[in-house]
């Protein structure tokens, strides 16, 4: 009789171990959720597309690239903002990602090639006494991108 207690004793710890090692083996090998995929470029890509098939006319009447240095970023703002004003009108900065930011003036349509001129040289002075414009405004687009 003990004889068949050892063997019950025996299939049950081989049972046991077997047990527990599937669990310890579903739960090694279980599979790691994969993350997140990488969706930020999707939306330029969706809004480039659509401006592009759509045919939107562009918001401003007049568009300009500077290149600038991330750390000057306020002092180029201000710079712009104080031309504007310089020339009869006024800007606001636009909301920004990581390659830069937008500015859009609103000018005398005389005054838009003067201030493109000083907003690209800006050790250029521009003329001080400009004659009173008429009530119709330019929008200038002023896209500031930063160094790499």
């Amino acid at each position: 009789m003990v004889e068949g207690h050892r063997k019950i004793l025996v299939l049950a710890a081989v049972f046991s171990a077997g047990l527990l090692a599937g669990i310890a083996l579903v739960i090694f090998l279980q599979a790691k959720p994969a993350p997140a995929p990488d969706t930020s470029g999707l939306k330029d890509l969706l809004l480039n597309t659509a401006q592009q098939q759509i045919g939107l006319p562009p918001l401003a009447d007049v568009e300009v690239e500077l290149t600038i240095d991330r750390r000057k970023l306020d002092d180029e703002i201000e710079r712009i903002k104080t031309l504007a004003a310089r020339f009869g009108g006024t800007a606001i900065q636009g909301t920004g990602n990581a390659t830069g930011t937008d500015v859009l003036a609103e000018i005398s349509p005389q005054f838009t090639d003067q201030f493109l001129e000083a907003l690209k040289h800006p050790e250029k002075k521009p003329v001080a006494d400009l004659p009173a414009g008429d009530n119709q405004n330019a929008l200038v687009q002023v896209r500031l991108r930063f160094q790499s």
